[in-house]
């Protein structure tokens, strides 16, 4: 009887035992898990997704390629040199003027006269004019009706007149922009004229019958204050105010066509009339010029 309750006991011993040891491999397996069974496999390729789109401006901006063909491509060094040397001939023409010009100064006399002008604004001219006889005629009818000498008014008042002047003159434009400018000068005219006693008005010279000539030569000083203006860098443009007076004269007299040759009165004569003219020999003058900038 002992024996099999032992049996029994034994057998559900063993019963308990083997149902408990499938539970603790399962326990162990569920905490300690077999590394081949733990890794995990390859991840699913992702979904492929469209790339993002670029902004309008920049999908508007040409590519590299597009852009070195649309650069211009750089000037030549010859096209260079041009345009300086075009710039520079420009700066010239502005800083500096040499103009022929022509050029009258009334009433003395009318030509042709070259002028340089510095960037400081200086300026020397130089000239040559021809003296018409109605120039003359006035500036020695000034002096002629203030001598009241009979000599001088005849030889002045009656003798007809032309000849030429050499003139130089120099003076200052500081502002280009304004044109204003002042000159002063010199001149040298020298002057011939003729008379013919019958028409002298003076009855003791008309019945002598004949004529003279005269040769006058004068020193004249001047002053002008004018405008110079320019078109196009080219054309010169100039008015100007001023005033000529005689500060020094010299007359030789010469007896033709069978008139008396009394020295005596031929130097009376041409003294009255040299002193006339440096008296009274003075003159307003308008100058006008019209010339091209050669610079």
């Amino acid at each position: 009887m002992r024996a099999q309750s032992f049996k029994i006991s034994a057998l559900c011993v063993l019963a308990l035992t083997l149902s408990h040891h499938p539970a603790r491999a399962e326990r162990s397996n569920a905490n300690f898990p077999d590394s081949s069974q733990a890794q995990p496999g390859p991840l699913p390729p992702r979904p492929s997704l469209p790339p993002p789109s670029k902004p309008a401006a920049e999908s508007a901006a040409p590519t590299a390629d597009s852009a070195v063909i649309a650069r211009p491509s750089p000037p030549a060094p010859g096209a260079l040199e041009h345009d300086e040397d075009a710039r520079a001939a420009k700066r010239r023409r502005q800083q500096w003027l040499l103009s022929l010009e022509a050029v009258t100064h009334a009433p003395i006399d009318m030509g042709v006269q070259l002028g340089l002008e510095t960037p400081q604004g200086l300026r020397l001219f130089g000239g040559y004019g021809f003296v018409p006889g109605t120039y003359m005629g006035l500036l020695t009818g000034i002096a002629a009706n203030a001598s009241g000498n009979s000599y001088a008014s005849a030889l002045l008042g009656h003798a007809k007149y032309q000849g030429h002047t050499w003139r130089i003159q120099a003076g200052l434009r500081p502002f280009r922009a304004l044109g204003l400018y002042g000159d002063i000068g010199y001149a040298r005219l020298t002057a011939t004229g003729s008379l013919d006693l019958s028409s002298s008005g003076i009855p003791v010279l008309e019945v002598l019958g004949g004529g003279y000539v005269a040769t006058t030569n004068l020193d004249l000083w001047l002053v002008e204050l004018g405008y110079q203006g320019e078109i196009a860098d080219r054309l010169v443009l100039g008015l100007a105010l001023g005033c000529m007076g005689t500060f020094k004269a010299n007359t030789g007299i010469t007896a033709v066509n069978g008139a008396p040759t009394n020295s005596t009165v031929l130097n009376s004569a041409a003294s009255q009339a040299d002193a006339a003219l440096q008296k009274y020999g003075f003159a307003p003058t308008l100058t006008l010029r019209l010339g091209f900038d050669m610079i």
